[in-house]
């Protein structure tokens, strides 16, 4: 027995990293992730049809990561989530983020979005574009899998150092408990890099759900199906979520050249989509005097 003991003390050594190699894992990590955040800034220049300007050096404070740009830049919301979500997933960053557009000359929020669980938290505004203006892009990782190898680590070396002198079946049992709650997170990891891409026909609206293509709007358990006139109504109102359209514009862009509709068509339409939102109050469409319609969400 305390040969077999003695064996397994051995074998924990050997594949135990030293601190200097702890130490040296944590700068490759943190070179990792910079490396990772420069290609966030490459994709989102190509996303936005930039494809000769450059990323300039970035920053490091603690676990915040400052992406700046050589020229001003206008930005959808949309490219970010899709852009960074990508590249976080590929390079295994981080599960959990925080995302901030800051104006450069105000240091003002212009927009931010936080990811928990490689899901997102809250992802407000997406569908409105932000104008022209000198940004700066920062990323602070609020968790990231280096830094929860790093932990695991440390607690191995504790509990080798427990093995070599306690009751050796109690502190084998004490051994594996971390090492396989690390390999369960090795797993998750492997399985979230791996799943399926979002799908594109699905938009969020207020708390509901909105499948472009199959025209099915849902709320928690409840679905119903959209018709062709009134998908396309709401997929012009999302839009410009939040903003308001000229009556003319809707009727245009809906109607087409018909000509069929008269009077009052677009509001009968308007009306059986608020009935299909009566569930989900925190989406509104609302009725502006003399200019049209706005889709207003929480």
């Amino acid at each position: 027995m305390d040969r077999c003991k003695y064996l397994v003390f051995v074998l924990l050594v050997s594949f135990t990293p030293s601190g200097a190699q702890v130490s040296q894992s944590t700068d490759i990590s943190e070179k990792r992730t910079a490396v990772a955040m420069r290609l966030i800034g490459h994709e989102l220049l190509k996303c936005w049809g930039d494809s000769t300007s450059r990323v300039l050096p970035i920053e490091q404070i603690d676990q915040q990561y400052q992406i700046s740009f050589e020229f001003e830049f206008a930005f959808d919301p949309r490219d970010l989530v899709n852009v960074i979500d990508r590249v976080m997933n590929e390079s295994s960053i981080a599960p959990d983020y925080l995302v901030e557009m800051v104006d450069g000359e105000t240091e003002e929020v212009v927009y931010s979005y936080v990811i928990r669980n490689a899901y997102p938290d809250m992802i407000p505004c997406i569908g409105r574009a932000y104008p022209v203006g000198s940004y700066q892009l920062h990323i602070t990782i609020l968790d990231s899998f280096s830094f929860q190898t790093q932990s695991n680590e440390n607690n191995l070396t504790e509990e080798m150092a427990e093995l070599s002198t306690g009751n050796t079946s109690s502190n084998i049992a004490r051994f594996l408990l971390p090492l396989l709650g690390f390999l369960g997170l090795v797993g998750f990891f492997i399985l979230r890099r791996n799943r399926p891409p979002d799908n594109p026909n699905l938009i969020s609206i207020g708390a509901s759900t909105f499948d472009t293509k199959n025209r099915l709007l849902s709320f928690r358990d409840q679905q119903v199906e959209l018709s062709n006139k009134e998908a396309e109504l709401l997929a012009l109102l999302h839009t410009a979520v939040n903003t308001p359209l000229e009556r003319e514009v809707i009727l245009r862009k809906v109607w087409g050249d018909e000509g069929a509709y008269i009077g009052r068509t677009l509001d009968v339409f308007i009306s059986k989509l608020r009935k299909k939102f009566e569930a989900d109050e925190s989406v509104k469409i609302v009725n502006i005097r003399g200019v049209g319609y706005k889709l207003v969400t929480d």
